[in-house]
């Protein structure tokens, strides 16, 4: 049975060590790091978690394993898992720190009666559906675990975290996304005089479209195809949808400062025109 060298004692539960290829790893387990020091080998057996990161999250896990208690990791590898499983995917590894930090920091405000309202709790329901989903999930894990009343409010702060982890985006531009994507339905809704349908698969598809959408101008990853053609044919086949799509442009120009490109108005013209439909 292989052993881990101890190379920094972050807690009683924790420490950092290295793994075959000599990257950093952090080994967590109940007492495993006490009254032992630096170069002190432990078995393998002994070891309850190991979190492997890339260099540039290995840091900030390590600083947040020093000074939170091991079950706060413990759960939210748990949660991270669940949440992979619904959302039918890997999730980036900054979720291990981001969650983690927000599980344990939200228990310490329940403790003190400090219970903040989520404000776009709304918006995260309707355009993060899966997210919000897994959400809810963790909330009820945390629940049952920590005996703390996390209900929705808190599912949907969450879900904010899964959706950071699918995008790739920081979390504030998490939030810069959720209000791109209500500017663009708000502009649906005048346009067309309707309400959507968040039961609909049209929907799903248009709000799955207008959220990688927002995301690719956070990132400034713009689609560089040319297909003016086939969009002529789509603004002939759907001239309400093209206009509704026109003013969509002329937000996202005014405020961000880029004219979309014929694929963009393309892809955007035909979800509009399915939502509406239906």
């Amino acid at each position: 049975m292989g052993v881990y060298i101890i190379r920094r004692i972050l807690n009683n539960n924790a420490f950092v060590s290295s793994d075959e290829q000599g990257k950093d790893i952090v080994v967590m387990g109940k007492g495993i790091a006490f009254q032992r020091t630096s170069g002190d080998r432990v078995p393998q057996q002994r070891a309850e978690q190991v979190f492997r990161l890339s260099e540039e999250n290995a840091g900030r896990f390590q600083e947040l394993a020093a000074r939170i208690p091991m079950s706060y990791a413990v759960l939210s590898e748990k949660i991270i898992h669940q949440a992979e499983k619904r959302l039918k995917g890997k999730l980036n590894e900054s979720i291990y720190i981001t969650i983690t930090d927000h599980i344990y920091s939200a228990a310490q405000r329940y403790r003190e009666g400090l219970v903040i309202k989520n404000t776009m709790l709304w918006e995260i329901q309707r355009y993060y559906p899966d997210e919000y989903a897994a959400g809810l999930e963790a909330a009820k894990l945390i629940r049952e675990t920590l005996n703390l009343p996390f209900a929705e409010d808190e599912a949907a702060f969450l879900a904010l975290h899964f959706v950071n982890a699918e995008l790739g985006v920081e979390i504030g531009q998490v939030y810069e996304v959720t209000e791109l994507i209500q500017s663009v339905c708000d502009i649906v809704r005048r346009h067309f005089s309707i309400e959507f349908d968040p039961t609909s698969m049209a929907y799903y598809r248009f709000i799955t479209h207008v959220k990688f959408f927002a995301q690719r101008l956070m990132l400034g990853s713009y689609y560089e195809e040319d297909d003016s053609e086939l969009l002529d044919a789509i603004r002939a086949k759907h001239p309400d949808a093209y206009t509704c799509t026109q003013e969509i442009s002329a937000l996202i120009e005014r405020t961000r400062g880029y004219r979309l490109g014929s694929e963009e108005e393309l892809y955007l013209t035909v979800h509009i025109a399915r939502v509406t439909k239906h």
